[in-house]
């Protein structure tokens, strides 16, 4: 296997992986999870969902909407992608978040993606939860070599349901992090901080304004930081998730720290699977895992797409 289909191949299936590890384990508490399964190490199914052993949420459907949508038209997905939302909600999922599914109905309503949002955000106060940041994994896929054109479609595609400043920063770090990580040889602590100053650097472009993001990442990752469990807002999922990234050396181990702390564990699941995936690869990720997920061959079609498109792009992991 090349070193780009390990690390391709890698995020997507870490990411779904995580998501299928971790469902069982939603709304959970810690305290919880070590009374019924000890550690949570396995694909037990079940969960409030009832899932099959190995069957993902709607982080993983969401992502693979996503990642179609690029693929068929990287020059401006947003309309691609969202027949693919729409055609996923007609289909009656068993999960989807309120801040999405309100999304949708507005946008049925107005034919604008981005008023659906706004409008959203007008009905709802809380727009700050993760249902962006689960699905933004295949921006730094479609758009590598560019590092506007990924802030530029982390933010949109974020805006397509999620009107919020702290979670479009959180799409943009997430995907700037995952192509920072591959392409430096430095620890992982020090390319998070780097990081940082580029999305920082990008937001002031942008004119996006996080009143939270910054402050709410960094603690966490200072030492003797309290670990944050990864509830369902968008900031909190994702200094949990960088929590356990950096305090672990490889993907199993990441994984197995990240959804035995319960809570949004399917999310959160979702988002160190994609890290760990994508930094230590797919030949890292546990056969038994792989084994039981359902939908490989979903999966499978999306990240050789990526593949060949990396290959017509002369995409590379050098700078």
């Amino acid at each position: 296997m090349s070193a780009i289909e390990n690390f391709i191949k890698g995020a997507f299936f870490g990411a779904a992986v995580g998501d299928a590890l971790g469902a069982p384990a939603e709304m959970m508490k810690a305290g919880e999870i070590k009374e019924k399964y000890g550690v949570l190490r396995d694909m037990v199914g079940g969960g409030w969902l009832n899932l099959e052993p190995g069957e993902p949420t709607d982080d993983t459907s969401m992502t693979l909407d996503v990642a179609r949508g690029i693929l068929a038209n990287p020059a401006y997905p947003v309309e691609d992608i969202g027949r693919n939302f729409l055609l996923w909600f007609q289909s009656n999922p068993r999960d989807i978040g309120n801040t999405t599914k309100t999304s949708f109905q507005n946008y049925m309503r107005t034919g604008s993606w981005r008023e659906a949002s706004r409008l959203t955000a007008q009905s709802i106060n809380k727009m700050d939860s993760n249902g962006g940041l689960m699905r933004t994994l295949p921006v730094t896929f479609g758009y590598w070599n560019n590092l506007q054109n990924m802030a530029k479609w982390s933010a949109e595609i974020a805006h397509m349901t999620h009107y919020s400043s702290e979670g479009t920063t959180s799409c943009i770090f997430y995907n700037f992090l995952i192509r920072e990580l591959k392409i430096s040889s430095d620890t992982k602590r020090t390319v998070v901080s780097r990081t940082l100053t580029i999305t920082d650097d990008h937001c002031k472009v942008m004119e996006v304004k996080p009143n939270k993001f910054f402050w709410h990442t960094i603690k966490p990752l200072q030492e003797g930081a309290d670990p944050v469990p990864p509830r369902g807002n968008v900031l909190d999922t994702l200094a949990s998730s960088l929590q356990c990234f950096l305090q672990t050396d490889n993907f199993e181990d990441a994984l197995i720290k990240i959804v035995n702390q319960g809570e949004d564990a399917d999310t959160a699941g979702n988002i160190v699977g994609g890290l760990a995936g994508s930094y230590y690869g797919y030949e890292t990720i546990p056969a038994r895992w792989l084994n039981a997920l359902k939908n490989r061959e979903e999966i499978m079609k999306v990240a050789e797409g990526f593949i060949e498109l990396w290959q017509h792009k002369g995409f590379s992991l050098t700078p």
